[in-house]
């Protein structure tokens, strides 16, 4: 077997695509699929004058500008099919995203390209980054993506709501649409040590904090607080602000690759309550599935993928996105009842073990390309 992997970051980086680029390559190679992995990237001379061709006003608005340039996406795509006729051994194509068009229309000799997806513009665009972008600028942005699925052999999705998205939004064919869910970035699930009751304490992981729900968070912990002055809150992931509200910690961002954080966000998750995530827009959330594989009961939302991630009332809770009261009551439940959220939790790590492991991905993975495309054995 032959498959090719091509990516924006580093493919075997512990830090690319939020972990999961490494564990997925890594667990299709172990399954005797993957030939290689590789990086595609411009210049950095390259890469300035494109940033340059994007300035705008306020940040913001200059990243989405530069995230959603056809014309980067176009130069990066030319990089990668280069990549492609260079690995002559190849006899398919993975790439990951939708920024890269690795297909090209104009020949037969090319091994056909398939995609793996944890999110695409239109969600972005239906949930959370409305105004950045003048309409031309983002219609722009959905034809290029059209045309890069369109272009692509088969399809490999995390969820099933992202699943309906590429049908509705970009008129992709069911068969051609793959639900294989997505794995725990870990090299191996943790062994669980006993809970110490030390009151409720909530953990938020996620750098991108407003996009993640983080003001909707501190206004449902402040709800939790009155009737649980004991409850603390660690948010680890964005810069601590100015101000901080009380039983609130904000860790700031640890690294897995650094031993000395990732053991103290190794101790986090060991001894909060519950991990809480209620995103206005997540494209999976592998920290729900990291909660989870520590023994944690799990708080999301209604949107995205996250309720097919946390099983309501067994292994976490769902509440109303962009609720704060909905979110302080799955809190309180949660934070007033030690026992209820032990059993959740897990129930929670034998889901993980069960579903959401890069094995089980990368098996589905080779089944889809063994049995529906043959081109692999």
């Amino acid at each position: 077997m032959a498959v090719l992997g091509i990516s924006l970051e580093p493919p075997f980086d512990p830090r690319s695509w939020s972990g999961s680029s490494k564990f997925f390559f890594e667990s299709l190679r172990e399954r005797g699929v993957l030939h290689d992995a590789r990086q595609v990237r411009l210049s950095a001379t390259r890469e300035r004058l494109l940033q340059l061709a994007a300035i705008s006003w306020p940040r913001e608005r200059w990243r989405s500008r530069y995230n959603a340039s056809p014309a980067r996406f176009q130069a990066l795509s030319e990089q990668a099919q280069a990549e492609i006729r260079r690995c002559r051994e190849a006899t398919a194509v993975v790439q990951i995203g939708a920024r890269l068009r690795c297909a090209q229309p104009d020949t037969t000799t090319q091994p056909p390209v398939f995609g793996y997806h944890d999110g695409n513009a239109a969600l972005r665009y239906r949930y959370y980054d409305q105004g950045l972008l003048a309409d031309r600028s983002r219609d722009d942005h959905l034809r290029w993506e059209a045309a890069v699925y369109q272009g692509m052999r088969g399809i490999f999705v995390m969820s099933a709501w992202l699943a309906s998205s590429f049908m509705k939004d970009f008129g992709i064919p069911a068969s051609q649409l793959h639900v294989v869910g997505a794995g725990i970035n870990f090299p191996q699930l943790p062994t669980l040590p006993p809970k110490q009751a030390a009151g409720p304490h909530f953990l938020f992981v996620g750098r991108e904090f407003k996009r993640k729900g983080g003001d909707h968070l501190l206004a449902a912990f402040a709800q939790v607080r009155r009737q649980l002055p004991e409850a603390r809150l660690t948010i680890v992931g964005p810069d601590v602000p100015a101000q901080v509200d009380p039983g609130v910690t904000f860790a700031g961002f640890l690294s897995k690759s650094d031993p000395a954080q990732a053991a103290q966000l190794r101790t986090l998750f060991e001894q909060a309550t519950a991990l809480v995530l209620p995103s206005v827009y997540e494209p999976f959330g592998i920290s729900l599935l990291e909660g989870m594989a520590y023994g944690m009961p799990c708080i999301a939302v209604d949107r995205c993928a996250m309720p097919e991630i946390v099983a309501h009332g067994q292994t976490g809770l769902i509440a109303a996105a962009e609720d704060p009261a909905s979110l302080a009551a799955a809190m309180l439940e949660l934070g007033s009842q030690p026992a209820l959220a032990e059993r959740m939790g897990q129930a929670g790590r034998q889901r993980v073990e069960q579903q959401f492991t890069w094995s089980a991905v990368a098996g589905r993975v080779h089944d889809v390309l063994r049995d529906q495309y043959r081109v692999c054995a």
